[in-house]
């Protein structure tokens, strides 16, 4: 098993400091240890149970989330992959499906570290009740991303089928109150995508409606997403590339993102 051999994520200096503890639950760094529940957690999540692991994990800071008692399994996680310039960007994984150039210059050119999020999964058992989690998860990285500095996040978000036609309303919502800044929006890379180009931007409630619950959170922080969707037969979703810019989200959200980690307004 991969996972064997996984090295300390805990980076020097610790970019994410003790754990944030709320509710009975916490959240933390995941460490070498962990990884085979965090590893299954995500094989329930995204595979039915088979395996779930890549080459990028050895390199991800991995976030652990759940009870806040010993021995307790993960009941929420997420990784997270520095990028602390534009060959790191182009390497990473959501550039295996999206043209990123655009984006890796203009981070290159700031100076700044992005944080690529991926494969953020609650145990599947707990359902819609899991918001709390999604919250402990959310101030997991923001302890990263000031930790570091960065300047954007971004990522691949899901959506839970490879119909790409059968979300055309979720699409026009996007386009019409979502859409990437010109000059930064990714290029079409993938084999399979579903351009956005000749639907109607409509902000219909029954769009709004099918934008998953973290899409949605993405959004409510200033977020923007790419003009095409691509469908990932491996994972059996469609995505979208997201990316907030961390300066401009929304300084009422940031506060609360910022109490809810622990840190200082």
């Amino acid at each position: 098993m991969r996972h064997a051999s996984f090295p300390d994520p805990v980076l020097t200096p610790d970019p994410f400091g003790p754990p944030v503890h709320t509710g009975g639950r916490m959240v933390r760094l995941a460490g070498p240890s962990d990884m085979a529940a965090v590893l299954a957690l995500r094989g329930r999540a995204f595979r039915g149970g088979a395996e779930d692991s890549d080459a990028y994990d050895r390199d991800c800071l991995h976030l652990w989330v759940g009870a806040d008692t010993r021995g307790a399994p993960p009941l929420a996680t997420l990784r997270i992959l520095r990028h602390p310039d534009a060959s790191a960007l182009l390497s990473g994984y959501v550039a295996q499906h999206y043209d990123l150039r655009a984006l890796a210059q203009a981070g290159e050119a700031s100076g700044a570290e992005t944080l690529e999020l991926g494969r953020l999964c609650i145990e599947p058992a707990i359902g819609a009740g899991g918001g709390d989690l999604l919250r402990l998860l959310w101030a997991g990285v923001t302890r990263v991303a000031f930790g570091v500095g960065a300047a954007r996040l971004v990522g691949c978000t899901s959506f839970h089928s490879t119909d790409a036609a059968s979300l055309d309303p979720a699409w026009s919502y996007l386009k019409a109150r979502a859409s990437g800044p010109d000059g930064l929006t990714p290029g079409r890379k993938a084999p399979e995508i579903y351009p956005f180009d000749a639907l109607p931007p409509q902000p219909s409630p029954e769009g709004q409606s099918k934008v998953p619950p973290l899409l949605r959170a993405y959004l409510s922080m200033g977020g923007w997403v790419s003009d095409h969707a691509v469908i990932d037969r491996d994972l059996g979703t469609c995505h979208v590339f997201t990316c907030v810019d961390i300066a401009a989200m929304p300084p009422a959200r940031l506060r609360i993102l910022r109490q809810t980690a622990g840190m200082t307004p």
